[in-house]
């Protein structure tokens, strides 16, 4: 709006000053703004109920895809290099960063940092469904990656989706969940292959590497294996990487997010729950998956858009009162759809 107030002022200075002929066609004018105008919705189809999951199998191909070198050399040579250089001095990263989260006050010297959380027990109808809620500050910032404060951004979006018959937010909804799956099937296929040591247990320095761990050994003692790669900081990176793209107006997303993401990796050294070696294969896979489920929602858009052009009604859903000049003189155009 502010371009378009812009442009008809400098016009307006323009013919007084100048006192040129200037000849501009209203209807070409009205083609020029109604993009301005357009509900986003307009241009997104609306998502079936289960597509985050019938889109699995597709879009873990087109994941599988991405780790082509001859495409991502570059992307794959500084995760590898990066991962390299932390894992060789993981030890010494994770015991300076609990020195300073002791500092702080974060963890206390006794638990080395494993107050992450607080259980309250709640049974209902014979099943234990206990309540986990952080114990202080650092544990706080380490359920910033739980998936609880991602489950309340999809529930907000598909809330006002429906409400206000939002496309688009409803769409958005989608491809975070559709991100986050992803995510969640990549990062544990990672974890059960490699098998590492999480710093709070570690038998040896930077932890042990178990290949190929027994999967029922796995999941008796999940955090003597889990470690590598981080899926905290994988599923904040991929929800922020989609807010990111479909709200680009909202600048504050990315700082905000990164910000976030700094702070929970710190949070994870300091409970023990990751090494720093965990974080950068981490954070490429959440940045992947939020790109493949955008990807695929933006082709799907284009189709569905080329199929079934917007209607002039749709393209305006309000009148408008819109400044005009022609030779000689200037005024107002009114504009309204029915």
């Amino acid at each position: 709006m502010f371009r378009i107030i812009a442009f008809w002022f400098y016009c307006f200075v323009s013919v007084n000053v100048f006192a040129q002929d200037i000849t501009i066609n209203k209807n070409e004018l009205l083609k020029s703004v109604s993009y301005q105008f357009q509900d986003s919705s307009m241009n997104t189809p609306r998502p079936t109920t289960f597509e985050w999951l019938t889109s699995a199998p597709q879009n873990l191909l087109s994941f599988v895809k991405r780790i082509d070198p001859r495409e991502n050399a570059g992307w794959l040579t500084g995760i590898v290099v990066s991962s390299a250089l932390l894992i060789k001095y993981d030890q010494d990263i994770t015991n300076e960063s609990q020195r300073y989260g002791r500092k702080l006050g974060l963890i206390s010297d006794s638990k080395n940092g494993r107050e992450t959380k607080t259980v309250i027990p709640w049974e209902l109808k014979g099943y234990d469904l206990p309540f986990v809620v952080p114990a202080n500050l650092n544990s706080s910032l380490y359920f910033i990656g739980d998936g609880i404060p991602q489950i309340g951004i999809v529930g907000g979006l598909i809330g006002y989706g429906l409400m206000y018959n939002s496309n688009h937010a409803l769409s958005v909804a989608s491809q975070n969940v559709e991100a986050l799956l992803l995510t969640g099937i990549v990062v544990q296929v990672l974890k059960r292959t490699t098998g590492r040591e999480a710093p709070f247990l570690a038998t040896i320095s930077g932890g042990k590497w178990q290949w190929f761990p027994n999967q029922e050994a796995y999941n008796q003692q999940v955090p003597k294996y889990d470690a590598f790669p981080s899926g905290h900081l994988a599923t904040v990176m991929a929800s922020t990487t989609v807010l990111a793209h479909n709200f680009p107006t909202h600048t504050y997303i990315k700082p905000v997010g990164y910000g976030l993401m700094t702070l929970l990796g710190f949070a994870m050294l300091n409970n023990g729950v990751h090494w720093a070696g965990d974080y950068p294969l981490g954070i490429a896979i959440g940045y992947a998956a939020a790109q493949v489920a955008i990807s695929r929602n933006e082709k799907k858009k284009i189709t569905t858009t080329s199929a079934a052009p917007i209607s002039a009604k749709k393209r305006f859903q309000e009148s408008m009162v819109l400044p005009f000049i022609e030779q000689g003189g200037f005024g107002l155009t009114y504009y309204e759809s029915f």
